[in-house]
């Protein structure tokens, strides 16, 4: 899997302060355990925890890091998981700078860091969606392009889907549009972004 083009991230109203543990470590790819299948990851991607990594070094004992994950595509807006204001639907937030791999090595690149993405198998940040929280993410991240009559965006594979209705009741986590701005890395105009309000539908009744 290559990186997906125009893809961003950026936490752009949060209560991160208190939020300790909004974010964690992982690696991105299919399935998990032993049958993990690393791939690259885009900045933004929106992604489920599917176990606990193993210790590193101590893989022989079964030991298993305590916070830091496998990571899979969100399916949906229910695929996290969790019923309350933490969503359990994360979003890939890179701190670090570009990277070349080759083979078992990585080397830093100290330059363009907007929407940098995860090599496969290297490990990342990945920041949990909360409900009323605000985030930017980029054209790419997006299957389907907001339009003028888009007012929400719902999950899909781990991308976002412009929507003129908000989804129908028991569908999870989705966002509300709030506006569209300009990128800027540095002095340079780095394209579109589109600042997301985190919301939850009402549970669908019985």
């Amino acid at each position: 899997m290559a990186y997906i083009a125009n893809t961003l991230f950026e936490v752009k109203v949060s209560n991160s302060v208190r939020n300790q543990t909004q974010h964690v470590a992982g690696k991105f790819g299919t399935n998990t355990g032993d049958s993990f299948v690393p791939a690259d990851c885009s900045a933004g991607l929106l992604v489920v925890q599917n176990g606990l990594l193993p210790l590193e070094g101590y893989e022989g004992f079964s030991l298993k890091n305590g916070n830091s994950w496998f990571f899979n595509a969100a399916t949906n807006g229910t695929s996290g998981g969790r019923y309350g204001d933490h969503t359990g639907i994360f979003a890939f937030d890179n701190y670090d700078v570009n990277k070349a791999v080759s083979g078992a090595n990585a080397w830093n690149l100290g330059a363009n860091t907007l929407g940098v993405g995860l090599p496969a198998g290297e490990r990342g940040d990945f920041c949990e969606i909360i409900v009323g929280e605000q985030y930017t993410f980029g054209a790419g991240n997006f299957s389907t392009l907001p339009t003028a009559s888009s007012k929400y965006a719902t999950i899909a594979n781990g991308l976002l889907v412009a929507a003129a209705d908000a989804p129908n009741a028991g569908s999870g986590v989705y966002f509300e549009i709030l506006r569209k701005i300009n990128m800027n890395e540095g002095t340079s105009y780095a394209g579109a972004g589109y600042v997301l309000r985190a919301q939850r539908t009402l549970e669908a009744a019985g």
